[in-house]
């Protein structure tokens, strides 16, 4: 479960803003002396390349055009607000961004060290799968400012790998901060909602010779029809009747084979079930029913009979369940780690090669906004990059 780390989503965004650009440069002289400017960032225990701080500079920068009220051609000193509501220009973001993404890359490096951690062989073929497709699609793009596919796989790819594995490291059993099977069910069955519900259509959908469909409302005489039978299958399992055989029930009472139930267990804010449906199930017991109706103001209303299950019975499962219980841990955890680590780093200490990363600077992205002449070819390659 890739669960830490946003650049690469980031940088393979970008792609809509790039351009080609000259390479980078190796060294150049100061003086009477040659300035190596391969390196960017460094500790005792890692040498970041001058790509890695492009790669990380060109997703800052493209985070940025998305804060602006324009991210289009110049908007570098627009205003915009970072993630802790702090007002700064779009330049002070990006170079405060990538500052921060780069101390980041050395501290998880160290870090990794530090805990004599390694990466299993499934581990690297994956983030290695992942990485040469999307090299494919954005190569042309990243080696025209300077990124090479070792700094692309290495920033994007091997490092966050790294920074999930030193995750696990804390908190999975024999860490410093292990969380105990027990700790997990607690917060488990504090946390999560097994959810099952019917969806019931309050109205009816038709479609003209033209093939626009329209909907309307079912008769109030079909509707109460409907809500008596809701009603119905909810005293029962309220009664003790279980959900599964009223469900039976239902199928009969509406010609179905095929049982409609959607059902999972989760963390109601993350459900996506929409706000009526998580405020109803968030105020039902466990093991009890209710139907609910929405949006009857409106042209397409619904009904849903909902029902709560036991979450005790849905715990167990994490005794079992490898994956169910390392996303219960990361949900559960997550949070905690990644503001230590962003603590840690803020006060990361290494060396800059101030001369290298100061010949890259954000204004090396700045593209023109499309004009209105823009190829059909060239709107579906934007859309295409997007999706």
């Amino acid at each position: 479960m890739k669960i830490f780390g946003k650049a690469v989503a980031v940088a393979l965004g970008a792609l809509m803003v790039g351009s080609a650009v000259s390479g980078c440069t190796q060294a150049t002289v100061f003086g009477n002396y040659l300035q190596d400017l391969s390196w960017s960032y460094k500790d005792d225990t890692s040498t970041m390349t001058i790509g890695d701080y492009i790669y990380y500079n060109y997703s800052a920068y493209y985070t940025a055009s998305n804060k602006v009220e324009n991210g289009t051609g110049d908007f570098l000193d627009q205003k915009l607000k970072d993630d802790d509501g702090k007002e700064m220009t779009a330049r002070e973001f990006i170079a405060q961004t990538s500052d921060e993404a780069c101390k980041h890359f050395l501290y998880v490096n160290k870090t990794f060290k530090d805990m004599k951690l390694k990466l299993a062989s499934d581990e690297i073929a994956s983030y290695k799968a992942n990485a040469d497709q999307n090299w494919t699609y954005g190569r042309k793009t990243f080696e025209a400012y300077g990124i090479s596919k070792d700094s692309f796989i290495e920033a994007g790819y091997e490092n966050p790998a790294k920074l999930e594995a030193i995750f696990k490291g804390l908190y999975q059993e024999g860490g410093k901060k292990e969380v105990s099977l027990d700790e997990l069910k607690k917060y488990y069955e504090s946390e999560y909602v097994n959810y099952n519900y019917i969806s019931i259509p309050l109205y009816e959908t038709t479609t003209d010779d033209e093939g626009k469909s329209s909907s309307e409302k079912k008769s109030s005489d079909e509707v109460k029809k409907i809500k008596a039978n809701l009603d119905k299958y909810v005293k029962a399992i309220n009664d003790g009747t279980s959900y599964a055989d009223e469900v039976k029930v239902y199928m009969k009472d509406y010609e179905t084979e095929t049982d409609p139930t959607v059902s999972a267990t989760s963390i109601l804010k993350n459900a996506g079930l929409g706000e009526e449906i998580e405020k109803a199930f968030s105020e039902m017991k466990d093991g009890n029913a209710k139907y609910i109706t929405v949006g009857e103001d409106g042209d397409s209303p619904m009904a849903y009979l909902l029902y709560r299950g036991n979450i005790k019975d849905e715990s167990k499962k994490l005794g079992s369940d490898e994956s169910l219980r390392y996303s219960t841990l990361v949900n559960m955890k997550s949070e905690e780690f990644q503001k230590d680590v962003k603590a840690a780093v803020k006060n990361y200490k290494c060396e800059i090669n101030k001369e290298a990363v100061e010949k890259y600077p954000s204004t090396m992205f700045i593209t023109e906004p499309p004009t209105e002449a823009a190829t059909s070819d060239e709107i579906s390659a934007d859309a295409e990059v997007q999706s």
